[in-house]
Protein backbone atom coordinates (compact mmCIF):
# COMPACT_ATOMS: atom_id res chain seq x y z
CA UNK A 1 0.00 0.00 0.00
CA UNK A 2 1.50 3.33 -1.05
CA UNK A 3 1.28 6.57 0.94
CA UNK A 4 -1.80 7.85 -0.93
CA UNK A 5 -3.64 4.55 -0.36
CA UNK A 6 -2.67 4.62 3.31
CA UNK A 7 -4.08 8.14 3.78
CA UNK A 8 -7.32 7.24 1.99
CA UNK A 9 -7.67 4.00 3.97
CA UNK A 10 -7.24 5.84 7.28
CA UNK A 11 -9.77 8.47 6.17
CA UNK A 12 -12.34 5.80 5.29
CA UNK A 13 -11.76 3.82 8.48
CA UNK A 14 -11.98 6.96 10.64
CA UNK A 15 -15.28 7.99 9.07
CA UNK A 16 -16.87 4.62 8.43
CA UNK A 17 -16.91 4.86 4.62
CA UNK A 18 -16.70 1.94 2.21
CA UNK A 19 -14.68 4.06 -0.17
CA UNK A 20 -14.34 7.40 -1.95
CA UNK A 21 -15.69 8.54 -5.32
CA UNK A 22 -13.06 11.04 -6.49
CA UNK A 23 -14.35 13.48 -9.13
CA UNK A 24 -12.14 16.58 -8.88
CA UNK A 25 -9.25 16.79 -11.34
CA UNK A 26 -6.96 17.99 -8.56
CA UNK A 27 -7.70 14.97 -6.37
CA UNK A 28 -7.54 12.56 -9.31
CA UNK A 29 -4.05 13.87 -10.12
CA UNK A 30 -3.08 13.49 -6.47
CA UNK A 31 -4.44 9.97 -5.99
CA UNK A 32 -2.95 8.69 -9.27
CA UNK A 33 0.44 10.45 -9.03
CA UNK A 34 -0.23 12.86 -11.87
CA UNK A 35 -2.96 11.54 -14.19
CA UNK A 36 -4.55 14.31 -16.27
CA UNK A 37 -8.24 13.71 -17.06
CA UNK A 38 -9.14 17.09 -18.50
CA UNK A 39 -10.63 17.89 -21.87
CA UNK A 40 -12.26 21.15 -20.81
CA UNK A 41 -9.57 23.03 -18.90
CA UNK A 42 -12.18 25.40 -17.42
CA UNK A 43 -13.91 22.63 -15.47
CA UNK A 44 -12.82 21.29 -12.06
CA UNK A 45 -14.15 17.92 -13.22
CA UNK A 46 -12.72 15.72 -15.95
CA UNK A 47 -13.61 12.90 -18.31
CA UNK A 48 -13.14 10.24 -15.63
CA UNK A 49 -13.78 9.64 -11.96
CA UNK A 50 -11.99 7.33 -9.55
CA UNK A 51 -13.66 4.82 -7.26
CA UNK A 52 -11.22 4.04 -4.48
CA UNK A 53 -11.82 1.34 -1.89
CA UNK A 54 -9.35 -0.50 0.36
CA UNK A 55 -9.54 -3.45 -2.03
CA UNK A 56 -9.93 -1.87 -5.48
CA UNK A 57 -8.82 1.17 -7.49
CA UNK A 58 -11.19 1.76 -10.38
CA UNK A 59 -11.28 4.38 -13.15
CA UNK A 60 -14.86 5.17 -14.23
CA UNK A 61 -14.99 6.68 -17.70
CA UNK A 62 -16.57 6.35 -21.14
CA UNK A 63 -15.63 4.28 -24.16
CA UNK A 64 -14.31 7.51 -25.74
CA UNK A 65 -11.62 8.01 -23.11
CA UNK A 66 -10.72 4.61 -21.70
CA UNK A 67 -8.01 3.52 -24.15
CA UNK A 68 -6.04 6.78 -24.00
CA UNK A 69 -6.32 7.11 -20.22
CA UNK A 70 -5.19 3.52 -19.69
CA UNK A 71 -2.23 3.89 -22.03
CA UNK A 72 -1.04 7.40 -21.19
CA UNK A 73 -2.26 8.48 -17.75
CA UNK A 74 -2.80 5.62 -15.28
CA UNK A 75 -0.53 2.92 -13.93
CA UNK A 76 -1.22 -0.79 -13.95
CA UNK A 77 -2.65 -0.74 -10.42
CA UNK A 78 -5.81 0.99 -11.71
CA UNK A 79 -8.63 -1.04 -13.30
CA UNK A 80 -11.01 0.48 -15.86
CA UNK A 81 -14.77 0.43 -16.14
CA UNK A 82 -15.80 2.04 -19.43
CA UNK A 83 -19.47 2.78 -20.12
CA UNK A 84 -20.95 3.77 -23.50
CA UNK A 85 -20.68 7.54 -23.92
CA UNK A 86 -24.49 7.91 -23.72
CA UNK A 87 -24.84 5.89 -20.50
CA UNK A 88 -24.18 6.43 -16.80
CA UNK A 89 -20.60 5.87 -15.65
CA UNK A 90 -21.66 3.30 -13.06
CA UNK A 91 -21.28 5.17 -9.78
CA UNK A 92 -21.59 2.95 -6.71
CA UNK A 93 -24.36 2.49 -4.21
CA UNK A 94 -23.53 2.10 -0.55
CA UNK A 95 -21.79 4.18 2.09
CA UNK A 96 -19.39 6.10 -0.13
CA UNK A 97 -18.32 9.74 0.07
CA UNK A 98 -17.45 12.03 -2.83
CA UNK A 99 -15.17 15.06 -3.10
CA UNK A 100 -17.58 17.17 -5.17
CA UNK A 101 -18.96 19.72 -4.61
CA UNK A 102 -17.41 19.71 -1.11
CA UNK A 103 -13.77 18.62 -1.14
CA UNK A 104 -13.77 16.34 1.90
CA UNK A 105 -10.34 14.81 1.19
CA UNK A 106 -8.42 18.02 0.41
CA UNK A 107 -6.31 17.87 3.56
CA UNK A 108 -4.98 14.43 2.56
CA UNK A 109 -3.06 16.15 -0.27
CA UNK A 110 -1.27 18.85 1.72
CA UNK A 111 1.90 17.05 2.87
CA UNK A 112 3.87 16.03 -0.22
CA UNK A 113 5.48 12.65 -0.74
CA UNK A 114 9.09 12.20 -1.88
CA UNK A 115 7.94 11.61 -5.46
CA UNK A 116 5.83 14.79 -5.39
CA UNK A 117 8.74 16.78 -3.98
CA UNK A 118 10.92 15.68 -6.90
CA UNK A 119 8.23 16.60 -9.42
CA UNK A 120 7.49 20.01 -7.94
CA UNK A 121 11.18 20.93 -7.65
CA UNK A 122 11.58 20.23 -11.36
CA UNK A 123 8.43 22.20 -12.16
CA UNK A 124 9.58 25.15 -10.06
CA UNK A 125 13.04 25.26 -11.60
CA UNK A 126 11.74 25.05 -15.18
CA UNK A 127 8.95 27.59 -14.63
CA UNK A 128 11.42 30.05 -13.10
CA UNK A 129 13.84 29.51 -15.99
CA UNK A 130 11.14 30.17 -18.60
CA UNK A 131 9.92 33.31 -16.83
CA UNK A 132 13.46 34.63 -16.29
CA UNK A 133 14.42 34.09 -19.93
CA UNK A 134 11.13 35.47 -21.16
CA UNK A 135 11.39 38.69 -19.20
CA UNK A 136 14.88 39.28 -20.54
CA UNK A 137 13.35 39.35 -24.03
CA UNK A 138 10.45 41.72 -23.36
CA UNK A 139 10.73 45.07 -25.13
CA UNK A 140 8.76 48.31 -24.92
CA UNK A 141 5.92 48.35 -27.41
CA UNK A 142 4.91 44.74 -26.86
CA UNK A 143 1.35 44.20 -25.72
CA UNK A 144 0.41 42.35 -22.55
CA UNK A 145 -1.25 39.70 -24.75
CA UNK A 146 2.02 39.18 -26.65
CA UNK A 147 3.99 38.74 -23.42
CA UNK A 148 1.46 36.22 -22.10
CA UNK A 149 1.41 34.32 -25.39
CA UNK A 150 5.20 33.97 -25.57
CA UNK A 151 5.42 32.71 -21.99
CA UNK A 152 2.61 30.19 -22.44
CA UNK A 153 4.23 28.93 -25.64
CA UNK A 154 7.59 28.37 -23.94
CA UNK A 155 5.98 26.61 -20.99
CA UNK A 156 3.92 24.30 -23.19
CA UNK A 157 7.10 23.26 -25.01
CA UNK A 158 8.13 21.71 -21.68
CA UNK A 159 4.77 20.08 -21.04
CA UNK A 160 3.82 22.75 -18.49
CA UNK A 161 0.32 24.22 -18.38
CA UNK A 162 -0.27 27.82 -17.27
CA UNK A 163 -3.85 28.12 -15.93
CA UNK A 164 -3.09 31.55 -14.44
CA UNK A 165 -1.14 34.22 -16.34
CA UNK A 166 -1.48 37.90 -15.54
CA UNK A 167 0.41 40.76 -17.15
CA UNK A 168 0.27 44.44 -16.20
CA UNK A 169 1.97 47.26 -18.08
CA UNK A 170 2.92 50.54 -16.39
CA UNK A 171 0.05 52.10 -14.39
CA UNK A 172 -1.96 48.84 -14.46
CA UNK A 173 0.58 47.41 -11.97
CA UNK A 174 -0.60 49.84 -9.30
CA UNK A 175 -4.24 49.95 -10.33
CA UNK A 176 -5.09 46.24 -10.37
CA UNK A 177 -3.99 43.34 -8.15
CA UNK A 178 -5.30 40.77 -10.68
CA UNK A 179 -4.37 42.21 -14.08
CA UNK A 180 -5.43 39.73 -16.75
CA UNK A 181 -3.61 40.52 -20.03
CA UNK A 182 -5.00 43.17 -22.38
CA UNK A 183 -3.90 44.84 -25.60
CA UNK A 184 -2.17 47.56 -23.55
CA UNK A 185 1.40 48.12 -24.78
CA UNK A 186 4.40 48.34 -22.46
CA UNK A 187 6.11 51.68 -22.08
CA UNK A 188 8.36 51.56 -19.01
CA UNK A 189 7.40 48.64 -16.74
CA UNK A 190 5.66 45.27 -16.71
CA UNK A 191 4.61 42.82 -14.01
CA UNK A 192 4.12 39.13 -14.84
CA UNK A 193 2.29 36.66 -12.58
CA UNK A 194 2.08 32.94 -13.41
CA UNK A 195 0.70 29.82 -11.78
CA UNK A 196 2.01 26.79 -13.67
CA UNK A 197 0.98 23.14 -13.44
CA UNK A 198 2.41 19.79 -14.48
CA UNK A 199 1.12 16.36 -13.44
CA UNK A 200 -1.38 18.13 -11.19
CA UNK A 201 1.08 20.12 -9.07
CA UNK A 202 1.22 23.93 -9.09
CA UNK A 203 3.87 26.56 -8.48
CA UNK A 204 3.26 30.32 -8.52
CA UNK A 205 5.61 33.29 -8.91
CA UNK A 206 5.69 37.00 -9.82
CA UNK A 207 8.43 39.18 -11.32
CA UNK A 208 8.62 42.85 -12.33
CA UNK A 209 10.69 44.41 -15.13
CA UNK A 210 11.44 48.13 -15.40
CA UNK A 211 13.15 49.95 -18.26
CA UNK A 212 15.55 52.47 -16.76
CA UNK A 213 16.01 53.35 -13.08
CA UNK A 214 13.04 53.14 -10.73
CA UNK A 215 11.72 56.02 -8.62
CA UNK A 216 12.64 56.51 -4.97
CA UNK A 217 9.01 55.81 -4.02
CA UNK A 218 8.98 52.45 -5.83
CA UNK A 219 12.38 51.63 -4.33
CA UNK A 220 11.01 52.15 -0.81
CA UNK A 221 7.91 50.11 -1.57
CA UNK A 222 9.77 47.17 -3.06
CA UNK A 223 12.33 47.13 -0.23
CA UNK A 224 9.40 47.02 2.19
CA UNK A 225 7.49 44.26 0.40
CA UNK A 226 10.65 42.14 0.28
CA UNK A 227 11.13 42.55 4.04
CA UNK A 228 7.49 41.55 4.61
CA UNK A 229 7.96 38.48 2.42
CA UNK A 230 11.10 37.53 4.36
CA UNK A 231 9.10 37.67 7.61
CA UNK A 232 6.30 35.53 6.18
CA UNK A 233 8.76 32.95 4.85
CA UNK A 234 10.88 32.80 8.01
CA UNK A 235 7.77 32.37 10.20
CA UNK A 236 6.38 29.55 8.05
CA UNK A 237 7.39 26.34 9.79
CA UNK A 238 5.56 23.07 10.51
CA UNK A 239 3.32 23.34 13.55
CA UNK A 240 2.80 27.12 13.31
CA UNK A 241 -0.79 28.26 12.80
CA UNK A 242 -1.50 30.03 9.52
CA UNK A 243 -3.14 32.91 11.38
CA UNK A 244 0.05 33.42 13.39
CA UNK A 245 2.20 33.55 10.26
CA UNK A 246 -0.20 36.11 8.80
CA UNK A 247 -0.09 38.13 12.03
CA UNK A 248 3.71 38.33 11.78
CA UNK A 249 3.32 39.58 8.21
CA UNK A 250 0.79 42.22 9.27
CA UNK A 251 3.22 43.46 11.92
CA UNK A 252 5.88 43.70 9.20
CA UNK A 253 3.54 45.82 7.08
CA UNK A 254 3.17 48.16 10.05
CA UNK A 255 6.91 48.23 10.79
CA UNK A 256 7.77 49.15 7.20
CA UNK A 257 5.29 52.03 7.14
CA UNK A 258 2.47 50.48 5.10
CA UNK A 259 -0.01 49.30 7.77
CA UNK A 260 -3.12 49.03 5.60
CA UNK A 261 -1.72 47.50 2.42
CA UNK A 262 -2.32 43.91 3.58
CA UNK A 263 -6.07 44.58 3.47
CA UNK A 264 -6.01 45.32 -0.27
CA UNK A 265 -5.14 41.78 -1.38
CA UNK A 266 -4.83 38.36 0.22
CA UNK A 267 -1.36 37.36 1.37
CA UNK A 268 -1.40 33.78 0.07
CA UNK A 269 -1.33 30.42 1.78
CA UNK A 270 -0.73 26.73 1.07
CA UNK A 271 -0.87 25.27 -2.43
CA UNK A 272 -0.17 22.01 -4.22
CA UNK A 273 -2.84 20.56 -6.48
CA UNK A 274 -4.65 23.91 -6.50
CA UNK A 275 -3.09 27.40 -6.97
CA UNK A 276 -4.09 27.96 -3.32
CA UNK A 277 -5.63 25.23 -1.17
CA UNK A 278 -6.97 27.94 1.13
CA UNK A 279 -5.99 31.45 2.15
CA UNK A 280 -4.23 32.40 5.36
CA UNK A 281 -6.69 34.64 7.23
CA UNK A 282 -6.69 36.14 10.74
CA UNK A 283 -8.99 33.29 11.87
CA UNK A 284 -7.34 30.34 10.07
CA UNK A 285 -6.19 28.10 12.93
CA UNK A 286 -4.98 25.10 10.90
CA UNK A 287 -1.25 24.58 11.15
CA UNK A 288 1.56 24.40 8.62
CA UNK A 289 2.49 20.78 7.79
CA UNK A 290 5.73 19.01 6.95
CA UNK A 291 6.59 19.09 3.24
CA UNK A 292 3.77 21.52 2.47
CA UNK A 293 3.97 23.92 -0.47
CA UNK A 294 3.37 27.58 0.35
CA UNK A 295 2.82 30.66 -1.76
CA UNK A 296 3.09 34.01 0.00
CA UNK A 297 2.36 37.05 -2.16
CA UNK A 298 2.59 40.28 -0.13
CA UNK A 299 1.94 43.41 -2.15
CA UNK A 300 2.18 47.16 -1.74
CA UNK A 301 0.44 49.26 -4.36
CA UNK A 302 2.75 49.20 -7.38
CA UNK A 303 4.84 46.17 -6.43
CA UNK A 304 4.68 42.60 -5.15
CA UNK A 305 6.84 39.66 -4.02
CA UNK A 306 5.86 36.05 -4.75
CA UNK A 307 7.58 32.69 -4.93
CA UNK A 308 6.62 29.12 -4.09
CA UNK A 309 8.42 27.65 -1.09
CA UNK A 310 8.33 24.52 1.04
CA UNK A 311 7.42 24.70 4.70
CA UNK A 312 11.08 23.89 5.39
CA UNK A 313 11.99 27.29 3.86
CA UNK A 314 13.32 25.91 0.56
CA UNK A 315 12.50 28.20 -2.39
CA UNK A 316 11.07 26.07 -5.20
CA UNK A 317 10.96 28.84 -7.84
CA UNK A 318 14.36 30.47 -7.22
CA UNK A 319 15.98 32.32 -10.15
CA UNK A 320 19.78 32.19 -9.96
CA UNK A 321 20.20 34.89 -12.63
CA UNK A 322 17.74 37.41 -11.21
CA UNK A 323 18.81 40.49 -9.16
CA UNK A 324 18.01 40.22 -5.47
CA UNK A 325 16.78 42.56 -2.75
CA UNK A 326 18.08 40.85 0.37
CA UNK A 327 16.84 37.28 0.03
CA UNK A 328 13.94 38.21 -2.26
CA UNK A 329 13.78 38.96 -6.00
CA UNK A 330 14.33 42.61 -6.85
CA UNK A 331 12.80 44.56 -9.72
CA UNK A 332 14.81 43.83 -12.85
CA UNK A 333 16.02 47.12 -14.36
CA UNK A 334 17.06 47.07 -17.99
CA UNK A 335 18.14 49.83 -20.32
CA UNK A 336 15.44 50.62 -22.85
CA UNK A 337 16.54 49.97 -26.44
CA UNK A 338 17.44 53.06 -28.37
CA UNK A 339 14.91 54.09 -30.93
CA UNK A 340 16.19 54.48 -34.45
CA UNK A 341 16.71 58.10 -35.40
CA UNK A 342 14.14 59.54 -37.75
CA UNK A 343 15.48 59.95 -41.29
CA UNK A 344 16.70 63.44 -42.15
CA UNK A 345 14.35 65.13 -44.61
CA UNK A 346 15.94 65.50 -48.02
Amino acid sequence: MNEKDRRLAEFCQRNGYEGVLIRRRSNIAWASDGADVHCNAASPLGVASLLWTPGKKLVLTSNIESARLAEEEFGSDWEFQAAPWWASDGRPTGHFVTDYPDDVIADLRYSLTDDELSRVRALGAESAEVLCNGMQLIEPGQSEHEVAGELISQLRRRGIHCPVVMVAADDRIARFRHPIPTSRRIEQAVEVIVCTRRKGLFVCLTRILHFGPISDDLRRKHDAVCRIDEVLRSTTRPGVRWCDVLAAGIRAYEATGYPDEWKKHHQGGPLGYEPRDFLATPTETRTVLENQLVGWNPSITGTKSEDTILSSGEIITAMPDWPMCGSRPDILCRRAPRRAAAPTPS
